[in-house]
């Protein structure tokens, strides 16, 4: 607890001390201008913990048309490709055993943002984006006779009470959202700035449908039963952290 005051207390002291502006520093706003371009990431000072920025861990950039305009792209590209290969070529319980498991998604932000006079070191918005995710899923078995090819998804087996069960992991999927947030930036020095943002946000989720085919044929199972499943959720959602970033 003593640990937590401390922290908060320094970060007051620190934004205090730059709030004493200079004859200089008054002349002029330390806010963005037009053709500003910003990137910033979440930083959570009290778990030490640093994330790329908003719940889809993207990157993102701001850029001013005008000192109260900004419009902000997020993306993140992510791949995952692992293989696990075991044999065993000598005696009579030879095998062979190769896995192999790939994964992208790709997520795109798009929005729009409106600043406010506020003062000179703080900027107060508002705006609105629209996202959008897609994650492709595939694996491929190879174990000795038999091979096994996984669409939109991996999968794992295990037993349990003399039953096999098959698991659905690293699904499919394509997500449409529509954020509305507000937020502030305050500028410690020029180009530097903290802030914090929260949103209310609405989004689809479809989930693709995920088969496993296996030659010789044991037959087809889709996506833990079903075909297709779609998810709609809406509400606020608190970012953990505080916004730092930068403008060039």
């Amino acid at each position: 607890m003593k640990k937590t005051i401390l922290i908060v207390a320094s970060m007051f002291a620190t934004l205090a001390s730059f709030a004493q502006t200079t004859k200089v520093d008054t002349e002029k706003s330390l806010k963005p201008t037009t053709k500003s371009l910003t990137t910033e990431l979440n930083v959570n000072p009290f778990n030490g913990k640093i994330s790329l920025n908003n719940s889809l861990n993207q990157i993102k950039f701001r850029y001013f048309t005008s000192p109260t305009v900004a419009l902000r792209l997020g993306f993140n590209i992510s791949r995952i490709d692992s293989v696990n290969n075991s044999t065993n070529p000598y005696g009579t319980n030879s095998y062979f055993y190769n896995d192999e498991k790939k994964s992208t998604t790709v997520g795109v932000n798009l929005g729009i943002e409106k600043h406010f006079t506020g003062t000179r070191r703080l900027s107060p918005y508002i705006g609105a984006d629209f996202s959008i995710t897609d994650r492709s899923s595939s694996e491929n078995i190879a174990n000795n006779q038999s091979t096994t090819t996984v669409t939109n998804a991996w999968y794992y087996t295990y037993y349990s009470n003399n039953t096999t069960i098959t698991q659905i992991e690293q699904p499919g999927y394509t997500q449409y959202g529509l954020n509305l947030f507000t937020g502030f930036d305050f500028y410690i020095a020029r180009h530097f700035f903290a802030g914090y943002e929260f949103d209310y946000n609405i989004s689809k989720t479809t989930w693709k449908g995920a088969s496993i085919i296996t030659t010789p044929s044991t037959g087809i199972n889709t996506g833990n039963g079903t075909v297709k499943n779609t998810n709609t959720t809406f509400g606020p959602t608190l970012f953990n952290g505080i916004r730092v970033g930068y403008s060039f």
